[in-house]
C-alpha cells in the first residue's frame, strides 16, 4: 500500500521502519526541530533523525491540518494514513485523503487508557497487562474502531521507558497486521469500541512525579517507574537540616515492615525507606544537578544513616 506516516517521538520510530520496508512510503511529516538541552540548540524529532540515517525526506510541519501540509498528503495520493507518536490531531480534511483509511498506533488496550500517556499510567496505576491498538481515526480521541489489539505482559521493575520501547516493536508488528486487514476487507474490518469500558491516560505534569511516601511500597515503586525518566520520582532527602532534591530512577519493594518506631519516610537500619504500608528500597536515584548514580554511591557520598527522611517535595522540613 502507498502510506503516508505521521510520526514524531520515539515510539514511532519502528512502525517508520516497518513501513519503509514493506510498503511504499510515499511521505513522512513530522513536528519541526525544537529548542533542547541547556543551549537551546534545536533538535528534530526522532522520526526526523531516523529519515536522515535511512536517507529518506522528512518534511516538518507545524501543524497538518493546514493547507501547505494538506498539498503534502494530497500529492502523496496515500492508500492509507499512519499515525504514531505524532503530537497532531488530524482533522476530517486530512483524513478523508486516505484512500483506505487513516489509522494511529496507540500503547494500550483501548478502550483503556485513552489519551496522551497510556504506557505511562499503566505502570503507574499497577497494572500487569497492557499493549498496543490500532485503530481509525475519528474527531473524538481514540475513540474509533479498533483493528488490531497485541497484549503484553508489564515486567517486574519495567520502567515507562523500558516498556514503551517493547510496546513500539509489538506496535510495528501491529501496524503492518493492519494494512493487510485493510487491503483485504477494507474499513468493516474494524470493530467498535466498548465506551463503558473507557479510562483515560491524560498528560502527564511534573507534579504527577511527586512521592508520598504515606502510600504503601508498591504503589510508589509503581510511581518512581512509571514515570521514568520524566518526571521521575521526586522527593526530598533530609540529612542534619540539610535538603537535597532527588529523581528516584528504579526502586524495589523490600521484605518486612521496618520498624514501627520510625516515622513515615525515614531511613530504616537497612536505609530502607518506611512507606505507609511496608518499605522501599532504592535502587537508582538522580540528586539534582547531577548525574544518575546507584543508591549504594548516594549512601556513601552524603553519608546516609539509619533515621535520615525523605520528604514529599515542597512540605516543610521537620523540626
Amino acid at each position: 500500500m502507498r502510506i503516508v506516516f505521521c510520526g514524531s517521538g520515539p515510539f514511532a520510530v519502528p512502525t517508520l521502519k516497518a513501513l519503509a520496508e514493506h510498503h511504499d512510503l510515499a511521505a513522512v511529516i513530522t513536528q519541526p526541530a525544537r529548542p533542547a538541552g541547556r543551549g537551546g540548540k534545536l533538535r528534530p524529532t526522532a522520526v526526523a533523525q531516523a529519515c536522515a540515517e535511512m536517507s529518506r525526506p522528512a518534511h516538518p510541519i507545524r501543524d497538518i491540518n493546514q493547507d501547505d501540509a494538506l498539498a503534502v498528503v494530497r500529492s502523496a495520493g496515500p492508500d492509507a494514513i499512519v499515525v504514531a507518536d505524532f503530537g497532531q490531531f488530524l482533522r476530517q480534511a486530512v483524513r478523508g485523503l486516505a484512500r483506505v483509511d487513516s489509522i494511529n498506533l496507540h500503547g494500550s488496550i483501548l478502550p483503556e487508557l485513552r489519551g496522551a500517556a497510556p504506557i505511562n499510567w499503566a505502570i503507574i496505576r499497577g497494572q500487569s497487562r497492557t499493549g498496543v491498538t490500532t485503530f481509525s481515526l475519528v474527531d473524538k480521541m481514540d475513540a474509533g474502531k479498533i483493528y488490531v489489539s497485541r497484549e503484553t505482559v508489564i515486567e517486574p521493575g519495567e520502567t515507562a521507558e523500558q516498556l514503551r520501547s517493547r510496546l513500539a516493536q509489538i506496535g510495528a508488528q501491529a501496524v503492518l497486521e493492519t494494512l493487510d486487514l485493510l487491503e483485504r476487507q477494507g474499513p468493516a474490518a474494524g470493530r467498535e469500541q466498548d465506551e463503558s469500558k473507557v479510562t483515560l491516560a491524560p498528560p502527564l505534569k511534573k507534579s504527577d512525579g511527586l512521592l508520598d511516601w504515606s502510600a504503601p511500597a508498591e504503589a510508589i515503586c509503581n510511581r518512581i517507574r512509571g514515570t521514568w525518566p520524566w518526571p521521575g520520582g521526586q522527593t526530598s532527602y533530609v540529612h542534619h537540616n540539610r535538603c537535597t532534591g532527588l529523581i528516584l530512577a528504579r526502586a524495589e519493594v523490600a521484605p518486612g515492615q521496618g520498624r514501627d518506631d520510625l516515622r513515615i519516610g525515614q531511613l530504616d537500619d537497612e536505609l530502607c525507606v518506611k512507606a505507609g504500608q511496608g518499605r522501599v528500597r532504592i535502587l537508582e536515584l538522580q540528586p539534582a544537578g547531577k548525574k544518575l548514580i546507584a543508591w549504594r554511591d548516594f549512601v556513601n557520598g552524603y553519608r546516609c544513616q539509619s533515621g535520615d527522611l525523605m520528604l514529599t517535595q515542597g512540605r516543610e522540613m521537620p523540626e
